[in-house]
């Protein structure tokens, strides 16, 4: 315990020091801690509350309405929300929560959990509820195949077993599997009529059971909806928070917990979105807040900022919006959401993972895994691509049958605004790795600044 000790003042002592700096978000107090005690994620005292977000999309999105929430019920809370979803980044979450003498200060924590250290991480901090989003293709060379996410993540509840309370998505064939030795509760999507195109990414081909075929009364997207296997039992689990309807348009849905039937507000109008309101909804439920709060908050939010931006100019949208890079799953969704977005528009994909020529991306295969095939779409005008990996994007969207007159793409970046629509087209969406929340914004005000030019020639 001496060696906790330490290293909990001379973190605190880095906290102070940045404090005074104004850099809040620096993640040495807890690279720190790590160095001095391995296992200091054991020893600090944890608030009465500690939420974990994990999955492979949606879990800033989710954790984001967490946090906001028991904040606006007067909850002290600490989040990571600057990304840090890692070791240092719990350690400094969990440092805000306590004295220097490890008594605790705050009520709650919530926390965004990268899912390959899960089971290394939350076994020391035993959390209240851990909320699993999905399980998905990812990163090739950083998280390999989705079983391997599957298995960090199973082995984390089979350490914790009732300690820990699972909120899981019954719609996912892959996660809705986990927790087997640990309380759970799930959530689902009945069928909205949605009518998902095909698509090239198969997160699951065969039922994990038997090694029959995995098969659909009907699919939201990608690989989520309700499945069962041609061979023997598998199936979608029954839920207990279940969106009956939902009016994408106006966005709210209907969601049915027993007997009640609730409306709840959207923050954007797509599935995914209404996948991640609702597991937020299932954590506040099952922390016995009111329905009414809920909605409530839930009618003031919208996509965090960090994900989505708008600005308006002479009748035409520009967008930022963010769409991860290596993750297939990720990025085909946003490209079917693309495609289904009724407006007319042209597409600034900002994609690569390093913009270097001398520092290529982990590796090129995720083009040929994501469907790029939902560009071609006739409400959308232009495709812009720019940056180093310009002609791998060309021959990706060559391969998809995407009209060559409807790519431009360029090598240097700073060309993209010359071919940016300024008439014709209601929106500008611009694409970007989620690395690049800054540069996105700024080329799309690039975009902004010459549609502004050219308006006042």
């Amino acid at each position: 315990m001496l060696r906790f000790y330490i290293a909990l003042w001379a973190a605190k002592l880095v906290m102070f020091i940045n404090k005074a700096r104004g850099n809040l978000r620096d993640d040495w107090p807890g690279l720190l801690a790590f160095k001095i005690c391995p296992e200091f994620l054991r020893y600090i005292r944890k608030p009465k509350l500690v939420i974990t977000v994990t999955g492979t999309n949606g879990k800033t999105t989710t954790s984001n309405l967490l946090n906001d929430f028991l904040r606006e019920q007067g909850l002290s809370v600490s989040h990571n929300d600057w990304g840090a979803n890692l070791y240092a980044g719990f350690a400094l979450n969990l440092m805000r929560t306590v004295n220097i003498f490890n008594k605790t200060i705050m009520d709650a924590s919530v926390m965004e959990a990268d899912e390959l250290t899960l089971d290394d991480t939350m076994t020391m901090i035993e959390p209240n509820y851990i909320l699993v989003t999905n399980i998905c293709k990812d990163s090739l060379r950083r998280n390999g195949h989705p079983e391997n996410i599957f298995n960090h993540i199973n082995r984390t509840f089979e350490i914790l077993g009732d300690k820990t309370e699972a909120v899981l998505n019954a719609n996912d064939p892959i996660s809705s599997r986990l927790a087997e030795t640990s309380p759970k509760v799930y959530y689902a999507v009945e069928d909205l009529k949605l009518a998902p195109r095909e698509n090239i990414v198969k997160d699951i081909s065969v039922c994990p059971i038997c090694g029959g075929n995995i098969k659909y009364n009907f699919r939201h997207y990608r690989h989520i909806g309700d499945f069962f296997c041609d061979s023997c039992d598998y199936k979608t689990p029954k839920s207990k928070y279940v969106v009956k309807s939902a009016d994408f348009e106006n966005r709210f849905m209907c969601v049915k917990e027993g007997d009640q039937e609730t409306e709840y507000p959207l923050i954007s109008d797509n599935i995914f979105n209404a996948f991640n309101v609702l597991s937020c909804i299932s954590v506040l439920r099952e922390l016995s807040y009111e329905s009414e709060k809920i909605v409530d908050f839930l009618g003031r939010q919208k996509i965090t900022e960090f994900r989505e931006t708008i600005v308006e100019f002479n009748g035409i949208e520009y967008y930022t919006y963010g769409a991860k890079s290596q993750n297939v799953s990720a990025a085909s969704t946003v490209f079917e959401y693309m495609s289904k977005e009724p407006s007319k528009k042209d597409v600034v994909l900002l994609l690569d993972e390093l913009q270097d020529k001398n520092h290529p991306p982990e590796t090129v295969t995720w083009l040929y895994e994501t469907d790029y095939e939902f560009l071609n779409s006739p409400n959308i005008n232009k495709i812009i691509v720019g940056g180093a990996m310009f002609l791998n994007h060309r021959l990706r969207m060559l391969l998809a049958e995407i009209p060559p007159e409807k790519m431009i793409c360029v090598e240097n970046e700073e060309d993209i605004v010359h071919h940016v629509s300024t008439e014709g087209i209601d929106k500008v969406y611009v694409l970007f790795e989620i690395d690049y929340v800054t540069k996105a914004k700024n080329m799309r005000d690039k975009i902004v600044e010459r549609a502004k030019e050219r308006a006042s020639v």
